[in-house]
């Protein structure tokens, strides 16, 4: 087996997925400046901020296509007190990263998918890019989103626009030498995984997580985290990216909050969070804040748990290999209608002898087993454990760009 080294991606300016907070769940188009005020102030006070959520993501809606006359993007400065400058300064002065939001197309989905204000023509970059991703720059965003409503209208192609689109942002880098975390949101057209590490942080795999309008469903949840499983494309500072978070979002109950955080630790994948953040409960901000989920998501290998087991239809066992010697996480997947026993074989995880295992959840140690560890799983739920034993001859939960060779 030989490892394939990744081109170094022009905007690669992490090395773990981004965690942070992105406003489109909660709030849609509905976005003014004491709006994400008051998220910024509620991740700093509600123990996020110390957690590792450092990205403030302003999503669809700042902005309704006006420019100037020599063409730069305006902003309606009742809504934006000081400009967009102004927001991304308040961010920062509260030690987070600030994020913005466009589209590759000339109308941007504001344009196409009005959410609570009126269609907005214009509301993309499309034939601005330098001076867009420039002008993004020098206010002081750290992060930019760039979706696919106009550019998937306008029928381009992704991998093409998104390579230009990434020259852009590494040109207007190297005109103020403040790097951008490029997201890519083609929703899987154009198959980002193939080309998106050798251009951006992230790419979108599948559709919206979360349409406007529609309660947060587990069966979203889990498709969207079937179609990120693309693991030969993720390695440090390149992710597949099944879409924001929905834990904590109406109706969602803490056995399916925890189960949908862990399927995005299990894959390495960005943490951003898209509830309430000033107004969750205390059940969930325990669960976004687990320090032990956590670092499974931000293991510094940067590997993607692979499915490694499928004993019945259904019933999965996923592994994520993590930094040090014998250390994996493991995910108990039950993706049918009724509870089942799911049983992590430690040879199928490349482990041998005793096996010392851990729910991250609760902070405590299960023990130490010999050939494997079962769990009842609830339906269309999902048991998190990590795992401690000795090197097999040869190691499981692949997660890593490698092939034959």
């Amino acid at each position: 087996m030989r490892t394939v080294p990744v081109p170094a991606a022009p905007n690669n300016v992490v090395t773990t997925p981004p965690m942070g907070w992105a406003s489109w769940n909660t709030f849609a188009a509905r976005i003014d400046s004491n709006v994400i005020r008051a998220q910024v102030d509620a991740i700093v006070s509600s123990g996020l901020k110390d957690a590792g959520y450092e990205y403030v993501n302003i999503d669809e809606g700042w902005w309704q296509g006006t420019r100037d006359p020599a063409g730069n993007i305006t902003v309606d400065t009742a809504e934006w007190p000081g400009g967009m400058a102004a927001i991304a300064a308040y961010i920062h002065s509260k030690g987070l990263k600030a994020g913005i939001y466009t589209d590759a197309g000339r109308d941007g989905c504001g344009y196409y998918y009005p959410t609570g204000r009126p269609a907005a023509p214009g509301s993309g970059s499309g034939g601005h890019y330098d001076r867009d991703f420039l002008q993004f720059s020098r206010w002081g965003f750290d992060f930019v989103k760039v979706d696919w409503c106009g550019g998937y209208d306008e029928r381009l192609d992704p991998q093409a626009t998104y390579t230009r689109i990434g020259d852009s942002i590494a040109r207007a880098t190297a005109q103020t030498g403040r790097p951008m975390v490029f997201a890519i949101c083609s929703w899987g057209n154009g198959s980002p995984w193939n080309w998106g590490p050798g251009l951006a942080t992230m790419w979108r795999t599948s559709q919206d997580i979360i349409y406007h309008g529609q309660s947060a469903s587990m069966d979203r949840v889990l498709a969207n985290f079937g179609s990120a499983q693309h693991p030969t494309a993720q390695s440090p500072g390149h992710y597949n990216d099944p879409d924001m978070l929905v834990v904590g979002m109406p109706n969602f109950t803490a056995g399916q909050n925890r189960t949908h955080l862990a399927l995005w630790a299990i894959s390495g994948a960005p943490l951003l969070a898209g509830n309430n953040i000033a107004t969750m409960s205390a059940e969930t901000r325990a669960i976004l804040t687990n320090r032990e989920v956590i670092a499974i998501d931000q293991d510094p290998l940067g590997r993607q748990g692979a499915k490694v087991a499928e004993d019945d239809t259904d019933l999965q066992v996923y592994g994520k290999t993590l930094a040090g010697t014998g250390k994996r996480a493991v995910l108990l997947l039950n993706r049918t209608g009724v509870t089942a026993d799911i049983t992590a074989r430690w040879s199928t995880l490349g482990l041998t002898g005793s096996v010392a295992v851990r729910d991250p959840w609760t902070g405590t140690d299960r023990g130490s087993f010999a050939t494997g560890y079962t769990a009842s799983v609830p339906a269309e739920q999902a048991v998190l454990l990590t795992v401690t034993g000795a090197e097999g001859s040869s190691p499981g939960g692949h997660t890593g760009p490698i092939v034959a060779g």
